[in-house]
């Protein structure tokens, strides 16, 4: 047998190698006379504890096997450390003797802390269920209460929750030690009861009575799911505590719109009229600044109200007077000779405008003042009144013309002239002449009818004629239907003598249609 090897008791010992010391000597003999000696003691208490009787002890329907010297049940529960209060139930006399596989079983009543009414008191139940719990403690539950066990909701049929009991003193034999087996006692449940409250809520007028369990306003309107949003108002507050036959009134606001400088605000309101409203919700009104609808209008559910930004704004503006042109007659002048004797210019006229702007945008102008800056000059014209009668000669002889016009010519025939050949004017002119080569249509007012022309590249012809569109310096020029020429062109036109009187010409020629050069 090795240095390490011991024989004790008949059985051999292995002894731990930290009884050596570190350069492998013996370790003195007294510290293995110890070691020894606390071998020993282990197997004799372990043949001891071996020796007793076998017990099974139920607790609670759970149970243990138990070697005890113990003579009765109370010992042996003494023993395992089971410490019985007046309600636990042992199904046997604690006097009673043990036999040999007795079975001893104990009830262990539960611990219960109930808080109900304002009170936590200590109670100890056989109770299976909750409800048999409360009627045990004197508390009656009513339809609307809620009941919490160990934090959680339950209802009055659920089943009461038990703690396993553990032995706390339980001598077991493991090798050559002795073990003691510690454990926790049954823990405590917690049960309350909350006593619900009945509670009437007006909501926007119509009422309902409800039973609730809440401490305060608040949350009794959020376990109803009942919404409460931006400007509702609550009376009493949300965080008032609750009691017995309290009203709660719900005020809603009414959801509304308002358009304001280029954006939309929706909100919720309590006001009754749009200026509340404004005031409500910080919106200032400057100066003409106005909404629609008006302020003094009663707020409906969905009501747009639309704010109108005003803005005046003056500006000056000035624009031409147009000068007046006299004109005189100078006979020292030729016929269709001009003169500027004065020159004309135009006067300034001023005037101070108020635009209204609405949104930006503008509304309306109004001049509020006008006046004249400065006044226009007249001016003078001189136009020529002596007539000279000058001699052409043409490719149809020498002619004699008192005054020469440039006009535009064109030409026409009966046929184009507008009327259909049933028309009774069908081919007849102005004069009542009959539509032929040798007649021409003017503006009376600039040549007088019956005075004899002479028209180059067409030959003679006599203002006969007249047309709508023939007016100023135009001259159409009449051919029959077999010999039409087609004219458009500008043309210098003679007026051959005699010289009309003074009364009947006209001094001053039209300066339209324009001949573009």
């Amino acid at each position: 047998m090795s240095e390490r090897e011991q024989v004790l008791g008949g059985r051999e010992v292995r002894l731990l190698p930290s009884l050596l010391t570190p350069q492998g000597k013996r370790a003195p003999a007294g510290l293995i006379a110890l070691l020894l000696t606390v071998g020993i003691i282990a197997l004799m208490v372990r043949s001891y504890v071996q020796s007793g009787e076998l017990i099974t002890l139920e607790v609670n329907g759970k149970q243990w096997q138990v070697r005890t010297h113990q003579q009765t049940i109370g010992a042996l529960l003494r023993e395992v450390g089971l410490d019985l209060r007046s309600e636990d139930i042992v199904l046997a006399p604690l006097d009673a003797a043990l036999l040999e596989h007795h079975t001893v079983a104990v009830q262990k009543a539960l611990p219960v802390l109930i808080e109900a009414d304002g009170q936590v008191v200590e109670h100890y139940t056989h109770c299976e269920q909750v409800l048999g719990l409360l009627l045990e403690a004197g508390l009656n539950p009513q339809p609307h209460d809620v009941v919490m066990l160990d934090g959680d909701p339950v209802g009055l049929d659920s089943p009461l929750r038990r703690h396993n009991w553990t032995p706390s003193r339980w001598p077991l034999i493991q090798g050559l030690v002795e073990r003691l087996w510690v454990s926790t006692e049954s823990a405590w449940s917690r049960l309350r009861l909350q006593r619900a409250i009945p509670l009437s809520i007006i909501d926007g007028g119509a009422q309902v009575m409800i039973h609730t369990v809440a401490r305060t306003v608040g949350e009794a309107l959020l376990n109803q799911d009942i919404a409460l949003y931006l400007g509702d108002r609550v009376r009493p507050g949300l965080g008032t505590l609750l009691s017995a036959g309290l009203h709660v009134e719900i005020h809603r606001a009414t959801p509304v719109a308002i358009q304001v400088d280029g954006r939309t605000v929706k909100t919720r309101t309590q006001a009754q009229t749009v200026g509340q409203l404004l005031g409500e919700t910080g919106i200032a009104l400057l100066g003409k600044d106005y909404t629609t609808p008006g302020l003094d209008v009663e707020i409906t559910p969905d009501t747009t109200v639309h704010v109108v930004r005003v803005i005046e704004a003056w500006v000056s503006e000035s624009e031409d007077v147009p000068f007046e042109t006299v004109w005189r007659p100078d006979s020292g002048l030729q016929l269709d000779q001009q003169r500027t004797d004065q020159a004309g210019e135009p006067g300034v006229r001023k005037r101070r405008v108020r635009i209204v702007y609405e949104n930006g945008e503008e509304r309306s102008r109004m001049v509020t003042e006008e006046w004249i800056e400065q006044q226009p000059t007249t001016c003078i014209m001189s136009y020529g009144t002596n007539i000279v009668v000058r001699e052409l000669e043409t490719a149809d002889g020498v002619i004699r013309y008192w005054r020469r016009i440039r006009m535009l010519a064109t030409s026409y025939s009966a046929a184009t002239a507008g009327k259909p050949p049933d028309h009774p004017l069908y081919g007849i002119t102005r004069l009542g002449w009959p539509a032929a080569k040798g007649v021409v249509a003017v503006d009376p007012r600039v040549v007088r009818l019956r005075t004899e022309v002479y028209v180059p590249g067409y030959g003679f012809g006599t203002a006969a004629d007249t047309g709508g569109k023939i007016l100023g310096r135009w001259i159409d020029l009449c051919y029959d239907d077999d010999n039409l020429v087609l004219w458009k062109t500008w043309v210098d036109v003679y007026l051959l003598e005699p010289v009309p009187p003074e009364d009947e010409i006209r001094w001053i020629l039209p300066d339209y249609p324009r001949e573009r050069r």
